[in-house]
């Protein structure tokens, strides 16, 4: 070095007293407290909301509607079929639960509905058969008169059924998030109903005693006032002495009797059944009455009967009373088969899909 200069000296190290050390290594281990909690924050917040998605995406949905027998009926199933019919009520919750008990019934009862069977009623639905339907005969135009012809249906082919179902299972798939497959087992169930229904009321008697009945009616409100009351009745009894003493029971009907339906052919009701859809009153002395006796005047909702029973005897059923006995006998046997079953329920109104609850509520 030059002279004249003096030469820099080195800095001497800062020696930490002990308690300056000691502050230091609090600080680092605040901070690295503090480093962990937000650490332990973020996690817990990351984790709420992956639970919460979890919950939303993945275990609501798989969360069971109800469980039949042990086999679950998943919610997001629920909903999706609520959005395909538009109904999110119990009640489609029922009939889900039904149709699995229905199911599980065919199963062990070797009832089956085959793939073949499932097309078919499909290609059917949209209109189209494999066998055409028989083409109706024109009628030639010189023999219509006044009318205009209708004209002949072009039957659908394979290629517009297939065109007309692809079509709509798109619309199906977007508008409910239903699948085809889903669909398919939906057609399914529908038949196995059907095939297990014929079962159950094989049985139903297609036949019983009937009655040939024919009335005279005198109506009355509901709301009349007595006096009304008591001249309707005065009416009808002055009508059953003249039948008893002779008179026409035709003729009269067709005179006083303010039934429209029958009036007009000397009260003939037609034939009679048990549980057939007349009023209970009405009913019993269908049953009751020997033939050919004239009864008193009878009330019922629509006024005074006067009722005389011209036949009674064994006739085949109509077919709308089978059909209704038929499904009568069916929902009996469902509802003990229900209350025989092992079924969880866990609807609740929150499990409807947001868009039908808006236009439920709205």
């Amino acid at each position: 070095m030059a002279k004249g200069k003096k030469a820099k000296k080195a800095k001497k190290p800062v020696t930490l007293t002990k308690k300056q050390i000691a502050r230091g290594r609090r600080v680092k281990r605040q901070l690295r407290m503090i480093w962990i909690g937000v650490g332990i924050v973020i996690a817990l917040i990351v984790g709420v909301l992956a639970f919460g998605v979890y919950q939303e995406k993945v275990a609501k949905p798989a969360a069971p509607i109800a469980v039949v027998n042990g086999v679950p009926i998943r919610t997001d199933y629920y909903q999706r079929v609520a959005r395909y019919t538009g109904d999110a009520s119990k009640q489609l919750v029922d009939r889900l639960i039904d149709g699995e008990l229905i199911r599980q019934y065919a199963a062990q009862n070797g009832i089956t509905v085959t793939a073949d069977e499932v097309q078919t009623t499909i290609e059917e639905e949209f209109g189209y058969y494999r066998t055409p339907l028989p083409t109706p005969t024109p009628v030639p135009q010189e023999t219509i008169t006044d009318a205009t012809p209708v004209p002949i249906p072009t039957p659908m082919t394979e290629a517009q059924f297939q065109q007309a179902y692809t079509d709509f299972l798109k619309r199906m798939k977007e508008q409910s998030g239903l699948s085809e497959e889903e669909f398919r087992r939906n057609v399914q169930s529908i038949l196995l109903r059907q095939k297990v229904q014929e079962l159950v009321a094989k049985d139903v008697p297609t036949e019983e005693e009937q009655a040939r009945v024919r009335h005279i009616l005198i109506k009355v409100a509901t709301d009349a006032d007595e006096q009304t009351v008591q001249a309707a009745e005065a009416k009808a009894r002055d009508l059953v002495e003249q039948l008893r003493n002779g008179a026409d029971f035709a003729t009269l009907a067709a005179q006083f009797s303010e039934d429209p339906g029958s009036g007009a052919n000397g009260g003939d009701v037609g034939w009679v059944a048990r549980d057939g859809g007349m009023v209970p009153e009405f009913e019993e002395a269908a049953f009751s009455l020997p033939v050919g006796e004239i009864s008193d005047p009878i009330r019922t909702y629509y006024g005074f009967h006067i009722i005389q029973v011209t036949e009674r005897k064994m006739r085949e059923l109509d077919p709308s009373i089978l059909a209704k006995r038929k499904n009568d006998a069916f929902q009996k046997w469902l509802a003990d088969l229900r209350a025989k079953a092992q079924v969880e329920e866990y609807w609740t109104p929150d499990k409807v899909p947001p868009e039908l609850l808006q236009q439920q509520t709205g």
